[in-house]
């Protein structure tokens, strides 16, 4: 039976384009901040029609080609890259076919599948052809270093205080973009996350001949909702690792640990024994060490807020920086 992971939490703590941007453009960690933040708000918030979570991956693109970033710069950011501790002993001791749907850049998503085990046909993943990009013009340029400026001087640190304006902004930017070169280049990156990441899962259940109530998710954040959500309502077990407060509720089962491997139980439980006795199990399971387990669906209020709280904790404290992202 498939199970398939998200890759940036799950199986490796960095956030490798928020690094690329952090290493390879000025000021490029409160740009992709406040991108991301961007991204929360008109996703969750404002619930644009077709607008997909993880959309920050194609929107940083124009910020990437105007400062020069080049594939093999992606490629050297994920060199440092580690493994979430515990993620090849998953993979290694699951019963199961693991898959990757992961809104990474495939310069990233290859080199750690590759570390942890999983078969590169077996990923899915964001295409990212940064080579392919046409040298920007003269104005270009100029649109996207005064967005970088805007950015940096009326919206860093992003507030819910200023949150319509940096919409107004940032739509606005990339509608002018859009009439570009550059912007026709960044138009043709589709990010794999949200409802593409619950179309991986229905490609995974073909490929397999399986059903979607066979199959297990494990995701962490914003970009897993529709994922988690999609398998849960099939039957299939969602589970939230280290989650935050957008992706746990979607979810069956929640841990929050320092190592992937506290999912071990929950999931060989739900490939051995079904559903019902996973999340029995779930709801039964003593804490052990810092590891902690939660039925999502018979949590009462205060103890889902709880848990998203010390889940919260746990995933900044694995993730580092990256953590705080949506």
């Amino acid at each position: 039976m498939p199970v398939v992971f998200d890759l940036e939490g799950p199986l490796s703590p960095m956030d490798h384009a928020y690094e690329v941007m952090a290493r390879c453009v000025p000021n490029g960690r409160e740009i992709f901040e406040v991108i991301s933040f961007y991204d929360d708000v008109v996703y969750f918030e404002e619930q644009r029609e077709g607008y997909e979570p993880g959309t920050t991956l194609a929107l940083i693109v124009p910020f990437l080609v105007v400062h020069g970033v080049t594939e093999d710069d992606l490629r050297r950011v994920s060199e440092d890259a580690t493994l979430t501790p515990g993620a090849r002993r998953t993979v290694r001791e699951l019963d199961a076919t693991p898959f990757i749907a992961s809104t990474s850049y495939e310069q990233h998503a290859m080199r750690i599948a590759g570390l942890v085990g999983i078969p590169l046909e077996h990923v899915y993943c964001t295409e990212m052809p940064l080579d392919d990009a046409p040298e920007p013009s003269e104005d270009e340029r100029r649109l996207v270093l005064e967005m970088e400026m805007e950015i940096l001087r009326k919206f860093y640190p992003p507030s819910d205080a200023d949150k319509k304006e940096l919409v107004e902004s940032v739509d606005d930017f990339f509608g002018r973009l859009s009439e570009t070169e550059l912007g026709e280049f960044c138009s043709k990156v589709k990010v794999v996350g949200g409802s593409r990441k619950a179309e991986v899962v229905e490609d995974v259940a073909d490929l397999e001949d399986t059903d979607v109530s066979e199959i297990a998710c494990v995701g962490d954040s914003i970009t897993d909702v529709d994922m988690l959500k999609f398998v849960r309502e099939r039957g299939g077990l969602a589970v939230a690792f280290n989650g935050n407060e957008y992706c746990i509720p979607e979810a069956d089962v929640a841990v929050a640990a320092p190592s992937l491997s506290a999912v071990l139980p929950i999931l060989k439980t739900f490939f051995e024994e079904g559903k019902d006795e996973t999340l029995e199990l779930a709801k039964e399971l003593e804490p052990e060490g810092e590891a902690r387990v939660l039925n999502v669906n018979q949590a009462r209020r205060r103890e889902l807020e709880e848990f998203i709280r010390y889940s919260e904790a746990m995933r900044e404290r694995v993730r580092g920086e990256a953590g705080k992202l949506g």
